[in-house]
């Protein structure tokens, strides 16, 4: 398994946050993968945070999903788990390895940042 945490990179005279992931469990068999991460972010900012999975089965078939949610930043470390469901007409995900992408947004009336984390994850059961 693999830990990712990246600064924020500036877009206006932008805070601080963090991204930490922590695991992905395959849920409802396959349909479903429960991402676990931290996220440290200034209080006070409303945050956007997307993250996606990406599989290429070992049939070779792609299991892919997205899920988007909305959180306020207390200005501490806070851990967030995001469903993300296979897509419809596509595979379910396998135990395994993945791709997924993390996207933090956030602002408030002053400044925002935007924190991306990329990395390989190892889908567990």
């Amino acid at each position: 398994m693999t830990f990712a945490s990246l600064g924020a990179v500036p877009a206006h005279a932008a805070a601080d946050a963090t991204i930490d992931v922590m695991f992905a469990f395959r849920v409802a068999r396959g349909a479903a993968v429960d991402v676990s991460y931290g996220i440290t972010c200034p209080a006070d900012y409303r945050a956007t945070v997307t993250v996606s999975l990406d599989q290429v089965r070992k049939d070779g078939l792609r299991a892919s999903g997205t899920v988007t949610e909305q959180l306020t930043c207390a200005g501490t470390g806070v851990l967030e788990m995001g469903r993300v469901t296979a897509n419809i007409g596509g595979a379910p995900f396998q135990v395994g390895s993945a791709t997924l992408a993390v996207l933090a947004t956030g602002c408030n009336n002053q400044d925002c940042f935007v924190v991306p984390v990329n990395q390989e994850i190892h889908v567990q059961n």
